[in-house]
């Protein structure tokens, strides 16, 4: 009987409180990491909603673009500010030109949209937003925008007249000096309704005591008409050149056309080259050539 008694006798005191601290770890670690994993989601869950709100505001970037609108028939004047961080152009939808601006405010880490509808007045300041006027307020299309000092956009050329494609990167982080990493997502866009300028080049042969100035391996990337005007840098005037554009020299004009056949007022050496003018007045000069007229000056 004595031995079963003690057989019954159960846990002591001591046993029991040793299974309940180690049952409360067991099940504060397990809580602790449920809840890192839970925070864990939830940043995760950000950053991939960041991203996708990123990823509407790129395409919206580039829908815009691709509708440039230059303000003057075939100049490329429809971008108006080219910064890093800062863009302005000249867009058109359902006929209507109006003028748009993405800009980033960097300590507020969000990327800025605004519009201004016709009749289109001056452009805003540097601060983004800058509600001046005739400047909607805007709107933010992105948030947790983290470039710093990274440009958002990149431009293929200094020259706004010349800038043909349009690059734009943001780097997204929603929980930055911490994981996950920031991301970055990028486009970039051909400005297809952008005239571009042409390129001038050409041919300088000797025919007797005259140069036979040949221009028609020049081009124009729109596959437009150029018009074409030959120089000598030792002509002064501009005799048997008709009226001349505005932005050409005005000054050293021997002829024009695409074939040019040019004699001399003097033999000897020539310096002579070419000026290529598009439908737009957009105008490249070819580098200059040196032919040597024979005919008693030294050559």
């Amino acid at each position: 009987m004595r031995r079963i008694a003690r057989e019954e006798s159960g846990f002591s005191l001591i046993e029991l409180l040793v299974v309940i601290s180690l049952s409360g770890i067991v099940m504060g670690a397990t809580l602790t990491t449920f809840t890192q994993f839970e925070q864990t989601n939830v940043v995760h869950q950000r950053q991939t909603d960041a991203q996708e709100q990123v990823r509407t505001a790129l395409a919206g970037v580039a829908r815009e673009l691709r509708n440039l609108a230059s303000p003057t028939p075939e100049r490329p004047l429809a971008i108006e500010r080219n910064e890093p961080a800062d863009v302005i152009f000249q867009s058109v939808t359902n006929s209507t030109v109006r003028r748009v601006r993405y800009c980033l405010d960097t300590a507020g880490k969000r990327l800025w949209r605004q519009l201004q509808l016709a009749p289109l007045t001056a452009l805003p300041g540097t601060s983004c937003p800058d509600p001046s006027s005739g400047w909607s307020a805007g709107r933010v299309v992105a948030a947790n925008v983290v470039n710093g000092a990274r440009p958002v956009f990149d431009y293929n050329s200094t020259i706004r007249t010349a800038i043909t494609e349009v690059g734009t990167t943001l780097w997204v982080d929603v929980n930055p000096g911490a994981p996950p990493l920031e991301t970055s997502l990028q486009t970039s866009v051909f400005l297809r309704n952008q005239n571009r300028s042409p390129v001038a080049v050409f041919t300088a042969s000797l025919s007797g005591t005259s140069i036979v100035l040949n221009g028609s391996s020049s081009d124009d990337p729109e596959g437009r008409a150029l018009r074409y005007y030959w120089y000598d840098t030792a002509v002064t005037g501009i005799a048997g050149c008709p009226v001349l554009p505005q932005d050409l020299p005005q000054s050293g004009c021997v002829g024009a056309g695409i074939v040019f056949n040019y004699t001399p007022p003097a033999p000897g050496p020539r310096s002579v080259y070419l000026i290529v003018v598009d439908p737009g007045e957009l105008t490249d000069q070819a580098a200059t050539q040196s032919v040597c007229v024979p005919g008693g000056g030294p050559c």
